[in-house]
């Protein structure tokens, strides 16, 4: 009974990892296409053999990302659920990168320089980890965002002038990811503006 129950533990975890493999190589395979913009048959096996890698090396941060908050082991129905509504996330993010490039560009190029470097600090009410480090690559690769700090569900946001964060501030972002992942959606959060890390309030 006992070889049988650890039998069955085993056989689920297994299935947890394969599924986080999966997982994480059609997002990085996905991801890969929309940002070459390139449907060539070199760089689809150059995409196929990064995500790869890419996969081979990160799968155990990334499953212990997908499992981390959860109480409840993952469905696969739910798993599938959010990789669609993950592919269907990143036009909208493409659209947000093109429209920060087309902003910071303006800044650079503007005579006078108005840029106004500072730190935005917020809080976000998601609780599963890999929906928390989904917003912070999302701000990363954003131009003129990048996110410096993320612990507990607090982000520090170095963003080259207050308005390049303004989605954060809204919560447009949070929210979106927070569809994806089936996660707690956040009303426009309570945030800090400072100019160094020493202003930061507790």
């Amino acid at each position: 009974m006992r070889d049988t129950l650890r039998l069955q533990k085993t056989t689920k975890r297994g299935q947890k990892r394969l599924i986080s493999v999966v997982l994480q190589y059609v997002l990085l395979f996905a991801f890969w296409l929309i940002l070459s913009g390139r449907f060539e048959a070199k760089y689809i096996v150059i995409g196929v053999l990064s995500a790869g890698l890419v996969t081979y090396f990160t799968n155990d941060l990334f499953h212990f990302a997908l499992s981390y908050g959860e109480r409840v082991e993952a469905k696969t129905r739910l798993v599938l659920l959010q990789l669609w509504r993950f592919l269907a996330y990143l036009p909208w993010l493409l659209s947000r990168i093109i429209m920060a490039n087309i902003q910071v560009a303006y800044l650079v190029l503007h005579p006078k320089m108005p840029i106004d470097p500072g730190l935005l600090v917020f809080r976000t009410r998601m609780r599963k980890g890999i929906a928390q480090v989904t917003l912070a690559n999302s701000i990363t690769l954003t131009p003129g965002t990048i996110t410096t700090s993320l612990e507990n569900g607090q982000y520090i946001i170095h963003t080259l002038k207050r308005p390049l964060a303004g989605e954060l501030e809204s919560a447009t972002m949070q929210n979106k990811v927070a569809t994806v992942y089936l996660d707690e959606k956040d009303p426009p959060p309570a945030t800090q503006w400072v100019h160094s890390q020493e202003e930061i309030e507790p």
